[in-house]
């Protein structure tokens, strides 16, 4: 009853390629923000570390 028509100016396509491009976009700022909170955990966990070593070679 109904055919499908074939998309011939590629608005399928185009519409794909959009939302791909949308969630590479949402991944990388996810990726970036992941980052940023993996970097700040590294520097707290040095300074506790060295907080700590200097307490104990002063302790001694």
């Amino acid at each position: 009853m109904f055919r499908k028509r074939i998309d011939s100016k590629g608005q399928g396509s185009a519409e794909l390629i959009l939302i791909i491009g949308g969630l590479i976009v949402v991944v990388l700022l996810i990726a970036s923000y992941i980052s940023n909170i993996t970097e700040k955990t590294q520097t707290n966990i040095q300074n506790l570390l060295k907080t700590e070593r200097d307490f104990l070679i002063n302790k001694i």
